[in-house]
């Protein structure tokens, strides 16, 4: 918490304290994103509340997850030289005073026209760069106020729900440098955990504008620092994979569907999103246990699916070239560095894996089976990752823009962030709720079980911009409560936003028929 007296200390006059310098894939998405490639990655949550949510609140509770998370205290020190390291710096102090530059307040017009505000506030992040200027002033991170409304053109105003509750999207938006998606979902425990215990009534002599960071504020390590991504003869062969292809004559080459080439630059984030039923999900997971097949792994077949589907209909001459996709599937290294999901970081590796054209999504058990057992090998091993990859590489910043021109490497992405653990988001015990609802029938016992509840999370989404080198389009999905949420993102003019409409549409149909074609 910083008092009165740590403002008088004046933070800002500080010089920042260099705390260590970048690791591989740190280094990675910093040069990506200051060259303008890439901005952003988002973790939102739909927070409930019997109470509103006021600025000081938002303000006292940030305070304690900032303490808790030293990554959010950091700014980045850009090298001077193209093949220099950059370095992560303590900012002095944070100034919720001027926090319009990175918090975001608003609130939905009506009832009907929340998930479009919603889908648009998120794109709004999605598309604003953390700029080189700010790096070393401004926090990495910027959060974005949504309160619902449940006004309706046919009934009278309303900012509750059935329940009385007040509800909020609060999405968290970051610098891909100091956190992934596991991290964003560790801020949001961290935040509703926090909201849960602000008192807005106490310390009346404490500054709350102005949150200064310890001076021995100390980030975890890279994971490059404690984990071994040494190369050996299989990153060998990668390396000479991509010098053959280099080389090789062009009919000798196996090609693959991307969507054209890169582009020069960074154009808008587009997302649509689909939910997943609960009973839908149900039945999808248990089809999968039967079969011994991951939800990541057949959701990357789904995608493929769904691709080949509306392509076929919208694009008949390319899909009559497509040969196969190549996708890219994120995974996570907490474990191997013996960390649990409530720590903030960046740590999280990828493989990439090819899929064939084919007829029927029920025919690709087989594929699915192998991608399920891939997945699991790789998330056991650090050795010729391809993050190793990066260390062969001087200059990042010439090397992705000698990307522009040239045939994209990846057709998509897809990154399950799983289930959020409901110990952590504020949600009720199944054994007390049971004990509310039996204590009382009157109106009063009610109205109590509601204010005694608190902050809790109902919903998520988690998503990231697009990127100039990277996959055309990705799925990124998230779990609580039994819905699934699948945010699809595209860059503008890569595809027609009705074109990716369409595959959403497909890949939602997909998701409720698997179960009973399977």
């Amino acid at each position: 918490m910083s008092t009165a007296a740590d403002a008088k200390s004046s933070p800002a006059a500080e010089s920042p304290a260099v705390l260590r310098q970048a690791g591989l894939l740190e280094k990675f998405h910093i040069i990506r994103s200051s060259i303008s490639f890439y901005n952003n990655v988002i973790v939102s949550a739909s927070y409930s509340s019997p109470n509103l949510l006021s600025p000081d609140r938002l303000v006292r509770a940030l305070h304690t997850v900032l303490s808790a998370h030293p990554s959010l205290s950091v700014g980045i020190q850009l090298p001077e030289e193209p093949t220099g390291t950059p370095s992560f710096i303590r900012l002095p102090s944070i100034d919720f005073s001027k926090s319009e530059k990175f918090i975001i307040w608003e609130s939905s017009s009506t009832s009907p026209g929340h998930a479009k505000e919603y889908k648009d506030l998120i794109c709004r992040l999605h598309n604003t760069p953390f700029s080189n200027e700010d790096l070393k002033t401004l926090p990495l991170w910027r959060i974005g106020v949504l309160k619902r409304s449940y006004n309706t053109p046919t009934a009278h105003d309303s900012e509750t729900n059935s329940e009385g509750r007040i509800d909020y999207e609060i999405a968290f938006s970051f610098h891909h440098a100091i956190a992934d998606g596991l991290s964003g979902a560790a801020f949001h425990y961290s935040l509703v955990s926090a909201l849960n215990s602000v008192d807005e009534t106490g310390d009346s002599g404490a500054n709350w504008d102005i949150y200064t960071p310890p001076k021995d504020l100390k980030l975890l390590p890279s994971m490059d620092e404690i984990l071994d991504f040494g190369m050996g003869i299989k990153t060998a062969g990668k390396v000479a994979g991509f010098v053959g292809k280099s080389v090789l004559p062009s009919f000798l080459q196996k090609t693959f569907w991307a969507a054209g080439k890169i582009p020069e630059k960074l154009s808008p984030t587009k997302i649509d999103v689909l939910t997943v039923e609960p009973y839908v999900l149900e039945n999808l997971v248990k089809t999968l246990r039967a079969k011994k097949i991951s939800l990541t792994a057949f959701l990357t077949y789904a995608v493929a699916d769904s691709l080949f589907t509306i392509l076929k209909v919208w694009e008949k001459d390319e899909f009559a070239k497509i040969k196969y996709v190549k996708v890219s599937v994120p995974m996570s290294y907490r474990k191997n560095a013996g960390w649990d999901n409530t720590v903030m970081s960046d740590f999280v590796g990828a493989i990439n894996w090819d899929i064939g054209k084919f007829k029927s999504l029920e025919g690709e058990v087989s594929g699915m089976k192998k991608l399920t057992a891939e997945l699991k090998k790789e998330s056991t091993v650090t050795r010729d990752s391809e993050v190793g990859l990066i260390a062969l590489i001087g200059d990042l910043a010439g090397f992705f823009k000698g990307q522009v021109g040239k045939d994209r490497e990846l057709t998509f992405e897809v990154s399950n962030l799983g289930i959020l653990d409901a110990g952590k988001i504020g949600d009720p015990k199944k054994k007390g709720r049971e004990k509310e609802q039996k204590e009382g029938e009157g109106e009063g016992s009610k109205m109590g079980a509601k204010g005694s509840e608190g902050w809790r999370i109902e919903g998520a989404l988690f998503s990231q911009s697009a990127s100039v080198p990277g996959p055309a389009f990705s799925a990124n999905a998230v779990t609580v409560g039994g819905n699934m949420a699948i945010v699809v993102q595209w860059m503008e003019g890569v595809f027609k936003d009705e074109f990716m409409e369409a595959l959403v549409k497909n890949l939602n149909k997909t998701l409720s028929e698997f179960s009973s074609k399977a």
